[in-house]
């Protein structure tokens, strides 16, 4: 399953997220040094995905995989990074920041999901038409942690 979305957030970031989450997004860990510098925030049932330009505008796809993706050239983007989102309600959600506005939901199977946030065109975010956009896999697999695969070095 692939879905193409166009929403807008405010304050630099969206999230995915178990329906009913438990995860506390105000917490001091949620968005720490290493979670900003990572792009991706992580808490029990949801995940903050930072975005690069400041007029809100998120152009997102969201795959579900069958298997662990299948990419590894990382060079037609600017940043990559995954971490584990357990879903126990069978159901994940997309929602804009801060009003949580249901933006997507999706029921799926219920376990631990690899969620990998890939970023492009984020030095287009600067200028007067921003042009960044962020692809998401998920897939089951085993828990682990937030992981950065590639990072994107700010030259602002």
């Amino acid at each position: 399953m692939k879905f193409s979305l166009d929403f807008t957030t405010d304050y630099g970031q969206f999230y995915l997220n178990e329906k009913d989450d438990e995860g506390d997004t105000e917490s001091e860990s949620f968005w720490s040094n290493e979670a900003f510098n990572d792009k991706l925030a992580v808490e029990k049932g949801i995940l903050g995905i930072s975005i690069e330009n400041s007029d809100g505008i998120v152009k997102c796809e969201l795959e579900f995989l069958d298997s662990k993706s299948l990419i590894s050239d990382f060079s037609d983007f600017d940043h990559v990074v995954e971490a584990s989102l357990e879903i126990k309600t069978g159901f994940v959600q997309i929602n804009d920041c801060p009003l949580t506005t249901l933006i997507l939901e999706e029921k799926i199977e219920t376990g631990n999901y690899r969620v990998r946030v890939y970023y492009g065109n984020l030095e287009s975010a600067y200028s007067e038409a921003p042009k960044d956009y962020y692809r998401i896999e998920m897939w089951k697999d085993v828990f682990s942690d937030r992981h950065v695969l590639k990072r994107f070095e700010n030259k602002f």
